[in-house]
């Protein structure tokens, strides 16, 4: 095995790329965007870095811990402090799970894409970034992928594709490669489904009075427009002290209506719901920013058998769509994992 593409460069890619960085395998990450890490994003303002995407990981993973704790670079990993509290419907809020909030969470204090860059860092593997792939086509023995100008990105002896399910569906349709496989894979693929989700972050430049008892609000019942609140300011080198910066995810089922709306008309509606549920928060933010996730989390894991189909002829498949679950320890290990297979078999 002399050389691997791996498609897309969010925590599950570039776990791959590291993993093979220690099997002695060299690869390539191509990313569509200018940034690492996925959905375990960062946006800076200032002197202020916000998790606008994941909020933090655990390490209750063996394997997970070690990776973070021992092999990467740990002297910015940050815990924070506050428990993850709950509420219903009707706003009504309740602590949270006990077992836990005794599990540390984490982030790093530049924010957790730094997770990215530190396994990018690790393995010296180049990443090609703002480089879409648009197909796969086989040339017996070697796999040519092709950008969306179709210009050749090289031949390589493997793929790994670790893009969300219906992009990964959307790169085999547009591929050239046995029929029976192709097949196989699209039908696989295209069976996953992803919640959207409509993010704000508000920041207030004066320190608010509050009675805080939490770090994050969860709902547990799915009834609520806001799926996720937590307070930026928890988190070590995060906010300058004297300010308060809020992340505010709304439901999948408020974000699926609101997706093609302006944001700066969604604001009233996000803040009267915050008012909700932390009612001492009634003045008008000094700032605010959101981000549209159109596939922000997967709600169905993909059926691995047909994938797996692929695997002889050196297609290779990794990421959360794969577990059913947006978290960043799954996608460690599905990266990890994927790695691990196709390195078994070099």
């Amino acid at each position: 095995m002399k050389e691997v593409a791996i498609i897309g460069a969010g925590v599950s890619g570039l776990s791959a790329a590291f993993e093979l960085s220690r099997q002695g395998i060299q690869s390539v990450v191509f990313e569509k965007s200018r940034g690492l890490s996925g959905r375990a994003a960062t946006r800076r303002r200032g002197q202020i870095c916000m998790d606008h995407g994941a909020n933090f990981f655990r390490t209750t993973d063996p394997e997970v811990a070690h990776l973070i704790h021992e092999t990467l670079p740990s002297v910015d990993l940050v815990e924070i402090k506050g428990d993850v509290w709950t509420f219903d419907q009707d706003s009504v809020i309740s602590p949270g799970d006990p077992e836990q909030n005794k599990q540390p969470k984490y982030t790093y204090r530049q924010g957790i894409s730094n997770l990215g860059k530190l396994l990018q860092a690790a393995s010296g593997t180049d990443v090609q970034r703002q480089q879409r792939v648009k197909r796969l086509i086989d040339k017996e023995q070697k796999w040519e992928l092709e950008n969306e100008v179709g210009d050749s990105l090289g031949q390589f002896d493997a793929v790994i594709v670790t893009a969300p399910a219906p992009q990964a569906a959307q790169i085999i349709v547009d591929s050239i490669l046995q029929n029976n496989i192709r097949d196989s894979l699209i039908q696989a693929l295209q069976q996953a489904r992803y919640d959207p989700q409509f993010a704000f972050v508000i920041g207030f430049t004066d320190e608010l009075r509050l009675q805080k008892r939490f770090h994050a609000l969860v709902n547990q019942d799915g009834q609520h427009p806001v799926s996720w609140i937590s307070f930026e300011d928890d988190k070590p080198g995060h906010v300058p002290n004297g300010n308060t910066v809020l992340v505010i995810q709304m439901s999948p089922s408020w974000s699926s209506r609101h997706l093609e709306h302006n944001p700066e008309h969604l604001l009233p509606q996000v803040l009267e719901q915050l008012s909700c549920l932390i009612p001492e928060i009634d003045q008008a933010p000094d700032w605010w920013d959101s981000q549209r996730w159109l596939l922000a989390a997967p709600r169905s894991a993909v059926d691995t058998t047909n994938l797996q189909q692929a695997e002889s002829c050196g297609i290779f498949f990794a990421g959360d769509g794969l577990v059913g679950r947006g978290r960043v320890p799954l996608a460690i290990k599905s990266g990890l994992a994927t790695a691990k297979k196709l390195a078994a078999g070099k």
